[in-house]
């Protein structure tokens, strides 16, 4: 998550915590799948948002 950091908001990196922590006590390969599964939408959101705002900003 090193990587993705600086796109995420507090809120956001504080949730993905969370999930990787429930990861952890997943008694289910389906749970462990739907956490990660989770956690990389919200990470493709932030990406997809600085994206926007990048190319926002430029045009302004």
């Amino acid at each position: 998550m090193s990587e993705e950091e600086p796109l995420l908001t507090k809120e956001e990196q504080e949730l993905i915590l969370k999930l990787e922590n429930e990861m952890l006590f997943a008694l289910t390969g389906a749970h462990i799948k739907f956490y990660k599964n989770e956690i990389q939408t919200i990470i493709s959101q932030a990406q997809r948002r600085h994206a926007f705002l990048s190319k926002h900003a430029c045009e302004v």
